[in-house]
């Protein structure tokens, strides 16, 4: 009778163990996402705010965005980008005291 008892214990031991990778498995996205969110955040921290260094949705002359080399743009010409320099989104026709002309 007592091998019956270990067999008993040592499943539920096993069961305890699929249950635990089961959700340490179904945990790791979270995780993942968890990392990324913060990424993001420190990287807001570490850019300027719009305040700080003036920026303005309309060009400044005939400098803007779309021609500063820290501008990275959206999916169209004309869409919101984003800046090496400054948090947030970025207007291709924005400009800012960042502006750092392309040639």
């Amino acid at each position: 009778m007592t091998n019956s008892f270990t067999s008993i214990t040592s499943r539920r031991q096993a069961l305890r163990k699929i249950i635990g990778a089961a959700g340490i498995t179904a945990s790791l996205p979270l995780l993942g996402w968890s990392v990324s969110a913060r990424a993001q955040t420190d990287d807001a921290a570490t850019k300027a705010s719009k305040p700080a260094v003036q920026y303005q949705d309309q060009p400044k002359g005939k400098s803007d965005c779309a021609n500063c080399a820290n501008f990275i743009p959206g999916e169209s010409a004309n869409a919101v980008g984003t800046c090496t320099v400054v948090a947030g989104g970025i207007s291709p026709r924005g400009w800012c005291l960042a502006y750092a002309g392309n040639g």
